[in-house]
């Protein structure tokens, strides 16, 4: 009786752990692929669970524990990665990949229990290590494995398929040499030294291949942060320009002041000093004053900033600009289109001959588009890499033209640099609106 009792009893735990399994392979794999917050989705994932149940119960009832172990990945694994594809809506290269991996992470609760019965010699004692691991091993991956994994699948393809191709051959092998045939046991060299072969080889590939992501992640970042930087300093430069506008406007204000001042010296029977004052006066005023080249304020500070810095360099800069005062762009980002596309201008003439040291700038709206052509003569030929001149300055340089492509990228627009005809043309246009809402 004692027997009959213990044979049941051990029967009714493998049916609790091969429970227990399907659950933990299951939530494990939606936990790898992202997981899911809908509630709908929740109750789904909740309803898998009793319904691959029954159908494993079915099946081990019909045609033997044997065959329904062959029939698992159509039983289980594939209407679970449809499920994960059409109705949580993951791609079918994570679905797949997660499934394998929960797949995967299942074999260190077989080693464990193996490990207890060899140790014991007690198939109990097995069991229970089997579920104490079970809990272990699943608040682990929870804690540590998931959310790096679903990271790393959906950073790129190339990242998806080097960190799947070791769970998925490993499933592959795994259901090949012991599930449909006993060749892992067999003592075949070739089968025995497949499995150590991959990972040696799937170690040898990661390596080069997680360094190469790793330094594209960091000069992404790097160019990221440049980009914040230009724009950082695009506010920096507006807020300068706005800083003489308001001296300038302080200037107009103490005007009575230097009235008084004038009549005083010419009442005085001093009018060379008065004509002295006023020559000072106008000097200072000329120096901060911004002219007027249309009527947006910003472009007026910015082309009259970059006209004076021109002229200090013995440059022409010649200007045409028909902007109305308030446009949808941002104030930050058109500030740093300008000044990044005549900041390389300038540069760019710095170091020709005099007669050759001119730069043109056109600005305009039309059909509400924003048009910006920035054209300047270039000593030789430009080198361009991904449609973008190639700065000879070194590392940390270049960064303006990047910043230009990327709000026109940003705004829905277009940006191209050329060079022909010994001049280098830099063309923006952006879709705009006159006034923004």
């Amino acid at each position: 009786m004692k027997g009959v009792f213990d044979v049941t009893f051990q029967s009714a735990l493998d049916v609790f752990n091969y429970g227990l399994v399907l659950i933990y392979g299951l939530f494990l794999s939606v936990s790898i692929a992202g997981g899911c917050t809908e509630k709908r989705d929740k109750k789904l994932v909740a309803l898998l669970c009793p319904v691959f149940l029954v159908l494993q119960s079915l099946f081990a009832l019909t045609l033997g524990t044997d065959k329904t172990m062959q029939l698992y990945p159509l039983i289980v694994h594939l209407p679970l990665v449809l499920i994960l594809t059409l109705a949580l809506k993951k791609p079918l290269g994570v679905a797949v990949v997660s499934t394998c991996t929960a797949y995967l992470c299942c074999q260190p609760l077989r080693w464990g229990k193996n490990a207890v019965e060899a140790l014991t010699g007690s198939m109990l004692a097995a069991d229970i290590a089997y579920i104490v691991l079970l809990v272990g091993v699943f608040w682990l991956c929870e804690r540590f494995l998931v959310k790096a994994a679903y990271a790393t699948m959906t950073y790129s393809r190339w990242t998806l398929l080097l960190f799947g191709s070791l769970p998925v051959t490993y499933y592959i092998f795994d259901y090949a040499t012991t599930v449909y045939s006993d060749a892992l046991y067999s003592n075949v060299l070739i089968i025995s030294e497949f499995l150590p072969t991959v990972l040696v080889t799937f170690y040898i590939l990661f390596l080069p291949a997680f360094y190469l992501e790793t330094q594209k992640r960091a000069a992404a970042e790097m160019q990221r942060s440049m980009l914040t930087m230009e724009l950082e300093q695009s506010q920096l430069e507006m807020d300068a320009l706005h800083r003489m506008e308001t001296q300038t406007a302080v200037y107009q204000h103490d005007m009575r002041h230097h009235l008084n001042m004038l009549d005083g010296l010419l009442s005085a029977g001093k009018p060379g000093q008065a004509q002295e004052y006023i020559k000072e006066v106008q000097a200072d005023i000329e120096a901060i004053t911004p002219r007027r080249f249309c009527e947006n304020q910003l472009v007026n500070l910015l082309c009259s900033s970059y006209t004076d810095k021109a002229q200090r360099q013995g440059t022409v800069l010649t200007v045409e600009a028909r902007l109305p005062d308030a446009l949808t762009i941002s104030d930050t980002e058109l500030c740093s289109l300008l000044s990044n596309g005549l900041e390389n201008a300038l540069r760019a003439v710095k170091e020709l001959p005099p007669e050759r040291r001119t730069v043109s700038l056109y600005c305009g709206v039309q059909r509400n588009k924003l048009l910006i052509e920035i054209t300047n003569p270039c000593g030789e030929a430009v080198t361009m890499k991904d449609g973008l001149p190639v700065s000879d300055r070194g590392a940390g340089h270049g960064f303006g033209c990047l910043s230009i492509q990327t709000i026109a990228r940003r705004n829905g627009g277009l940006c191209e640099f050329s060079c022909g005809g010994g001049q280098f043309r830099l063309q923006v246009m952006l879709p705009v609106l006159e006034h923004r809402e």
